[in-house]
C-alpha cells in the first residue's frame, strides 16, 4: 500500500530513536521512498551510516546540507520538505514538541519542518517518545494541543519502562501502529472520515456443556481485513469477533465475543450508545442458525452409549433483530449451491431489510474460510437508498477500469484484482451485482469504494 509514496521521517534526540532504524526497513519494504532529517542530539543515539544504509539516501544534517538546486538528490531542507507526501516525527521529545509548536528553527530538523507544506496537502504524525513529567507538563500540552490545531496527528505514547528508569506514560508506541497510522493518513477519504463503523467477525460458539461446543470454520481473516480497510479510508472502527488472526490498529475498537447470545448483546449496546449517529454494519461473523441446550457439567462419554444426540434450537436472527433506523446493514452470505445462491442472497436483501449482501461461494477455487484471498459478489437492488441518499441508477457502470483506477490512485496495487459489473432481474426487480476477487484487504477496500459510489450517485 505504500509503493511509491514518499515518507520524511525526523529524528530527535531520543532513546526510542533506535526503533525508527526498523520503522525505516518497514517503509523501505513497502516499497516506499524514505528520506530522513536528523536533529543534532539524534545522531548521539544512532549513527548516519545506519540511517543512509537503510534507507538507501543521503541523511539530511547541518553538514549534510546542499544548495544545489538542480540536482535532485541534493539534501536541502526546503526540497525534502516539498518531497513530502506525509512528515512523521518518529521519535519526537518534548523539547522538540515545544519547539516545532512555536516555529523556532534553530537546527535543520526544525527548519525543514517549517517549511512542510499545511497538513491538509501533507499529513503529519507527531510520535512522542519523552519522560512522564516532560510529557504531560502543562506547556507541552499546551503545544500538543497548539500542534492539532494546526492539522497535526497527535499518537498517544504509551505506559512503560523509560529510559530514566521510571515507569510511566510516555514510551514510543510500536513501530507496527506507526506503520498502521501511515496508512490511514495517506488514505483517509472524506466519505469514511470519522464515520461510525461496526465490523462483525469469527464465528459463534454454542456450548453443548462446560467442555464442548458447536462452531463452524470462519477464521475472522475477513472481518479483520474489512476492520483494516474502514479504518485506513478514516472510519472509526469496532470490530466484534470471537477470533482476531491479525494484529490491528490501537484505535480499533475490538470487542471479543465467544457466543452468538454475546454478539447480540455487544451489538444492540453500541448501536445504542450512538443512536443519533449513522452507522454501517458489516455482518461478516457466522453466526450459529441452531443452538444446543447447555447442560452443566461435561456429559460423560460412559452414559451417552454409542451414539450422541443433541437437540438443536433455531438460534436468533442476529441482522434481523437489529432494527434501529441508523444502522445501514451490509450483510455476509456464504453458500456452496452455486446454482441457487444469488438466489439465496437476494432475499436476505427484504428478509433482514439490508442495503447489499455480500455472497461467499465456497468452492475448490474460492475456498475463503482461512485464506487470504476471496471473491465477493455484491449484490443491491438496482435502486437503493442509503440513509436518506438516493441512488437514482447506476447507469454509470462501475467497471473494472474504474474501479481499478480508483485502487490504483490510493496506492492500492494487487495483480490478482479482478472485477466485473453485471444485473440481474428476479420477480421483475433489477438487481445489480458487483464481483470482485483479489486479497481480502484488496476486496474490502473495493467494496468500501462501491459503497461511496452507490451513495455519491
Amino acid at each position: 500500500m505504500l509503493k511509491g509514496k514518499n515518507i520524511l521521517i525526523f529524528l530527535s534526540g531520543s532513546i526510542a530513536v533506535y526503533k525508527s532504524l526498523l520503522l525505516i526497513r518497514m517503509f523501505i519494504k513497502e516499497g516506499a521512498n524514505v528520506r530522513v532529517v536528523a536533529s543534532p542530539s539524534a545522531l548521539k543515539f544512532v549513527t548516519r551510516l545506519s540511517i543512509e544504509t537503510l534507507s538507501r539516501t543521503t541523511l539530511l544534517v547541518e553538514d549534510s546540507e546542499g544548495w544545489n538546486i538542480e540536482d535532485s538528490n541534493t539534501p536541502n531542507h526546503i526540497k525534502y520538505a516539498k518531497w513530502a507526501d506525509i512528515a512523521i516525527f518518529a521519535p519526537i521529545t518534548a523539547n522538540s514538541i515545544n519547539k516545532l509548536a512555536q516555529g523556532i528553527a534553530d537546527n535543520i530538523y526544525l527548519s525543514t519542518a517549517l517549511a512542510l507544506p499545511n497538513a491538509i496537502n501533507v499529513p503529519k504524525l507527531i510520535i512522542p517518545s519523552a519522560n512522564t513529567r516532560m510529557l504531560e507538563n502543562p506547556i507541552t500540552q499546551r503545544n500538543i494541543q497548539s500542534l492539532k490545531q494546526d492539522g497535526y496527528t497527535i499518537m498517544p505514547s504509551q505506559h512503560g519502562n523509560l529510559a530514566c528508569q521510571e515507569i510511566g506514560n510516555g514510551a514510543m508506541i510500536d513501530i507496527e501502529d506507526i506503520v498502521f497510522a501511515t496508512k490511514k493518513a495517506l488514505y483517509t477519504r472524506d466519505f469514511w472520515r470519522n464515520q461510525l463503523v461496526i465490523v462483525t467477525g469469527g464465528g459463534s460458539n454454542e456450548d453443548i456443556d462446560s467442555v464442548r461446543c458447536i462452531s463452524n470454520k470462519s477464521s475472522g481473516l475477513q472481518a479483520c481485513n474489512l476492520a483494516l480497510a474502514m479504518y485506513f479510508l478514516g472510519a472509526k472502527v469496532t470490530l466484534i469477533s470471537s477470533q482476531i488472526p491479525l494484529r490491528l490498529p490501537i484505535d480499533i475498537n475490538i470487542i471479543n465475543v465467544y457466543s452468538s447470545k454475546d454478539y447480540l448483546e455487544a451489538l444492540e449496546k453500541h448501536t445504542k450508545q450512538h443512536n443519533k449517529q449513522k452507522i454501517y454494519l458489516f455482518m461478516a461473523a457466522a453466526i450459529s442458525d441452531y443452538i444446543p441446550k447447555h447442560r452443566n457439567g461435561k456429559l460423560k462419554k460412559a452414559d451417552l452409549g454409542d451414539t450422541m444426540s443433541l437437540n438443536l434450537y433455531k438460534n436468533i436472527d442476529i441482522l434481523q433483530n437489529i432494527q434501529a433506523k441508523n444502522v445501514i446493514k451490509i450483510a455476509f452470505k456464504a453458500e456452496c449451491d452455486s446454482q441457487n445462491a444469488k438466489n439465496s442472497a437476494i432475499s436476505v436483501l427484504d428478509s433482514k431489510d439490508c442495503k447489499l449482501v455480500c455472497l461467499n461461494i465456497i468452492s475448490d477455487d474460492n475456498k475463503a474460510f482461512g485464506s487470504q484471498d476471496n471473491t465477493l459478489c455484491i449484490i443491491h437492488k438496482k435502486d437503493i437508498s442509503l440513509y436518506n441518499i438516493s441512488s437514482k441508477s447506476l447507469d454509470r457502470e462501475f467497471n473494472n477500469k474504474e474501479s481499478n483506477n480508483i485502487l490504483s490512485r490510493l496506492g492500492i496495487n494487487d495483480v490478482r484484482l479482478e472485477t466485473k459489473y453485471a444485473e440481474c432481474n428476479l420477480d421483475s426487480t433489477i438487481y445489480k451485482e458487483y464481483q470482485v476477487s483479489g486479497t481480502k484487504l484488496t476486496v474490502s477496500m473495493a467494496l468500501a469504494l462501491y459503497i461511496e459510489h452507490i451513495v455519491l450517485q
